[in-house]
């Protein structure tokens, strides 16, 4: 297959090759021009329109834009942009090119957009983009992105449509878009794919700094042209650029959040670049970022459950059997550059070096106390049988991220040729070195708590031990640390060829494209760990008491002061001297840690070919617009994974077996865009395509893994699927916009997407093998599911409003999404067997942005609120659990998100581009966590409290 597809390429390529040379034959002319405003900066993304023949092209990133293919004759040239007034102009065209120069007009005098409104020249932009794209899709400037206190750009994304947020820490992390898990979505930099840096395919965009990249491009339809594994949308990260005059841009922030005793932050931003030699032929833009948050978290994570009551009168009780209470101390740190470097091989040709790199260090610590329930004597009072435990976590984790890419974009008349080589990498490392404290034999703690319940606020339960302390360190010992390094690494290598050429079929203009892309990626995990257990029986030796390793830190204000005060906690440093100075106290289990260790490393190769061809076709006098094509992408997969034989959780030396395995398929991905126009502004699309998404790298290899720790009915064995198939998609779109004068636009469609061999987690008893009588998770292709949507925005500056209030602005969006999931038959404990058709897993119903602006006399601000629904996080109902799928037995939910940011921003009058900022992240203390079935059964609930940060911009030439 994959050599007919190159077969079949090549002949198209070639054909398009021998066009060019057919077209140098011709007698037609061009017309070239650049579109600017009056004070001469550039405005890409123009609708140029030439009449008659309909024929449209878009000015690019200059304001260049290029009509070739002409018969001598006379012509009407119009160019349109969003917040302008139209230009037009008559053109009598012969042998010789003709140029046309258009500085276009602000839409109404009192419409003035000061060039110090950075926030409003961007959306301008964006909207012409949006406006004169083929697919459906949706840009956020860097202006936009810059405009309120976005930390990374899954923060930024996630104020788009249709996109809700998986959060950690207090910051976005996966973007789901259109009720989607992140696996269904894709990530690029300027149309090349990212490697992730975890053993999924979907990339975490808290890795990337928020103002690192020009603009965010979200494409919700496919056209052929672009890679097919977006069943939700692509991401697409464009990099910063040269524009035509000098820039410089240099920010200093800092700032302070009050929980965990105070933590704090600072940000330093540089941005530059020009074009050089003669004719600005050359032009280079670089910019950096680095940004280091000091972030403070309490956090309640209950365990939920049913549980039988053994006092008088019996009875169950249905809620919180025992908690962690942590308390984390993160040292988040981002540093990342990025630009451009570009070189105009002539007027229309172009050769470019393109790039980005992100780091980024999630280090930190964790306390964690953990009172846990035997039994319950009444829904009040417990047995005296309880116990507890406290934790020491030192997080180390680092993720980089890297994409850069070569090519060229060179026209030969009416044809364009463009050939592109990239390379991406990405690389997670780091470990969670923890260590365990028990309670001592003999000491109060061991076994014998009893607690006195009280739920009368499911958000806070709160367990009070009535016999025992269990903030008192003499009582827990040191009973295990575990240390280790994990490595997982990914590397793509890209390279593309694309040919496209405008030519007339009759009266209507068109445009052929044909295209060959060639990615090799290489994918591998690699773990370590060792573990070190301690004696915590004083009677068989020696102890070392968790007294011992105290810190400083503790915490009165503890959730707000719904607990008691947190703390004493213990100090990694002082664990870490004693380990060095005493290492007879320990003891080892080095098949222990193998059988950890050796199932979950794997290497995976895999290469994609694909290919495309489409056509688009101009009809109706320019009314119509519609663009069909196909894609066909090869995929092939070899990966090599450990198995292994283990006997009470240890390895058993000499079982270790590399087992090979292979996935091979082909895609074929066809797509339709059709558009008509009903006036200048207002436009109606219809879409149409098929996309993919390939499972998980981690889930296709056939590792065996076993936890000893976990007791059924938890899975305790992992296993992987090397027959898993990747999920397939039939999208259909239609939406209708209008865009609104001086510039705006307001629209709204719906959506269906109907998914076969969706991917599900099943969790299977096992009846024979060396995991007799444990659950297995593993996952399994299901027969189908479907999404259902309905999206709507409304973006406009009120200029209409009297005084001081023609300032404001209004950016809003809506989004309602239902889906159903069927599941496999079989034998199957948590998916086998279930009725209610539960929703797909991160798809939530109701997701919203309400965004008030104003800008006005050097003022720029905005408020921002951000809402997105609760949806599924992981399958945990078994039919028939008590209390049902609202219950504390049902499926693991995020919570509901309503979060509220503000930022205002000031240019110093007379102060030679200084601008003062300031900003107030997460106004109303949003939580983060999950629950079970119910909200009333909270699994994890985290407070961040509020942020607040001020600093200075300078930027080059700030001028009126």
């Amino acid at each position: 297959m994959r050599k007919t597809l190159c077969f079949v390429l090549s002949a198209y390529i070639c054909s398009v090759l021998w066009l060019v040379g057919a077209g140098a034959e011709e007698r037609k002319s061009t017309i070239t021009g650049r579109v600017e405003d009056k004070q001469h900066a550039l405005l890409p993304g123009a609708s140029v329109e030439l009449q008659p023949g309909g024929r449209k092209t878009v000015s690019d990133g200059q304001g260049q834009f290029v009509i070739s293919g002409l018969a001598p004759g006379h012509y009407k040239l119009t160019i349109s942009y969003v917040g302008f007034e139209p230009f037009s102009s008559e053109v009598d065209v012969t042998a010789a090119p003709v140029n046309v120069d258009a500085a276009l007009e602000i839409g109404a005098r009192r419409e003035v957009i000061e060039v110090r409104a950075e926030r409003q020249q961007g959306e301008v932009e964006a909207l012409n983009i949006e406006r004169t794209a083929d697919n459906i899709l949706q840009v956020l400037p860097a202006e936009v992105i810059t405009s309120l206190p976005n930390t990374n750009i899954a923060d930024a994304v996630g104020r788009l449509p249709s996109v809700s947020l998986e959060r950690d820490e207090g910051e976005g992390k996966y973007v789901q878009i259109r009720g989607t898990e992140p696996r269904l979505n894709n990530v690029t930099v300027d149309g090349v794919h990212l490697p992730s840096p975890e053993n999924v395919r979907n990339v975490k965009l808290d890795a990337i700094p928020a103002d690192l990249v020009e603009m965010v491009q979200l494409s919700k339809t496919l056209s052929a042209n672009q890679e097919g594994d977006a069943i939700g949308g692509s991401v697409n990260l464009v990099t910063k650029s040269a524009a035509d005059k000098p820039y410089i841009s240099v920010l200093g922030m800092g700032g302070f959040t009050p929980i965990a005793g105070g933590r704090s932050l600072d940000q330093f931003d540089l941005t530059m670049g020009d074009r050089f030699l003669s004719n600005k032929r050359l032009g280079l833009m670089v910019g950096g970022g680095y940004d280091w948050n000091g972030r403070g978290i309490d956090d309640v994570e209950p365990a939920q459950g049913v549980s039988p009551l053994t006092g008088p009168g019996g009875g169950t009780f249905s809620g919180t059997t025992g908690y962690d209470q942590r308390e984390y101390w993160y040292n988040r740190t981002r540093f990342g550059f990025g630009g451009t470097l570009d070189y105009k091989l002539g007027d229309w040709s172009t050769a470019y070096i393109r790039g980005l790199f992100s780091q980024f260090k999630d280090d930190g610590q964790d306390w964690i106390y953990s009172p846990s329930v035997g039994s319950f004597f009444s829904s009040t009072l417990t047995n005296p049988d309880g116990s507890s435990s406290f934790s020491h976590v030192t997080r180390k984790p680092s993720q980089r991220l890297f994409s850069t890419a070569a090519g060229a974009h060179q026209t030969f008349g009416n044809t364009l040729l463009s050939y592109e080589a990239a390379f991406g990498q990405a690389r997670f490392t780091g470990f969670f070195p923890t260590s365990n404290f028990q309670p001592l034999v003999g000491s109060p703690l061991a076994g014998g708590v009893q607690y006195a319940v009280n739920t009368r606020d499911p958000f806070t339960p709160v367990l009070t031990a009535l016999n025992a302390n269990i903030f008192d360190p003499t009582q827990y010992g040191l009973a295990q640390l575990r240390r280790g390094d994990d490595h997982t690494f990914e590397r793509d290598v890209t390279g593309s060829v694309d040919v496209s050429r405008n030519y007339n079929a009759g009266p209507h203009f068109s445009t052929f494209e044909v295209g060959f892309k060639v990615r090799d990626a290489h994918k591998s995990e690699l773990n370590s760990q060792q573990t070190f257990f301690g004696n915590v029986d004083p009677g068989a030796g020696p102890v070392a008491p968790m007294s011992n390793f105290l810190g400083s830190f503790t915490n009165p204000n503890y959730y707000f002061g719904a607990y008691p005060k947190y703390g004493p906690t213990t100090n990694y440093a002082s664990i870490i001297n004693f380990f060095n100075s005493n290492p007879s106290f320990f003891s080892t289990d080095p098949l222990g840690d193998l059988a950890q260790d050796l199932p979950a490393d794997f290497n995976i190769d895999e290469r994609v070919v694909a290919g495309y061809v489409m056509n688009t076709i101009n009809f109706g006098g320019g009314r119509f617009r519609l663009q069909a094509g196909a894609r066909i992408e090869s995929t092939q997969d070899s990966f090599l994974a450990n198995q292994i034989q283990s006997a009470g959780g240890e390895f058993i030396p000499g079982t270790l077996t590399q087992v090979p395995g292979s996935q091979d398929y082909v895609n074929v991905l066809p797509s339709i865009q059709f558009q008509t126009r009903f006036g200048d502004n207002t436009i109606l699309r219809l879409a149409y395509g098929m996309g993919i998404a390939r499972p998980n790298f981690g889930d296709i290899v056939p590792f065996v893994s076993f936890d000893p720790t976990v007791h059924a009915p938890l899975p305790a064995v992992s296993a992987g699927n090397p027959r898993l198939q990747p999920t397939h998609a039939q999208n259909f779109d239609i939406l209708l916009e209008h865009y609104l004068k001086p510039f705006g636009v307001i629209e709204g469609g719906f959506f269906y997407k109907y998914l076969t061999n969706p991917i599900f987690n099943a969790v299977t008893p096992l009846a024979s093998g060396p995991f007799a009588g444990n659950f297995q998770n593993q996952p399994i292709n299901g027969p189908h599911a479907n999404l259902l949507g309905f999206e709507m925005a409304w973006q406009q500056r009120l200029s209409m409003l009297p005084g001081f209030l023609n300032g404001s602005g209004v950016r809003a969006n809506y989004s309602w999404t239902t889906s159903q999931a069927t599941f496999p038959s079989g034998v199957n404990a948590v998916l086998s067997g279930r009725t209610d058709q539960p929703a797909l897993q991160r798809q939530a119903p109701n997701n919203w942005n309400f965004d008030y602006t104003y800008d006005k006399k050097g003022v720029s601000a905005r408020m921002g609120l951000t809402h997105n629904d609760a949806s599924i996080f992981f399958y945990t109902f078994q039919q028939g659990a008590p209390g049902g799928t609202k219950g504390p037995n049902g499926d693991q939910y995020l919570y509901p998100h309503t979060q509220v940011d503000a930022q205002v921003s000031y240019w110093i009058p007379g102060g030679h581009g200084f601008q003062i900022i300031g900003y107030v992240l997460n106004l109303t203390n949003e939580t983060f966590g999950f629950y079970q079935g119910s909200e009333q059964f909270p699994i994890q609930r985290e407070y961040y409290s509020r942020t607040v940060a001020g600093g200075l911009r300078w930027t080059l030439g700030r001028e009126r």
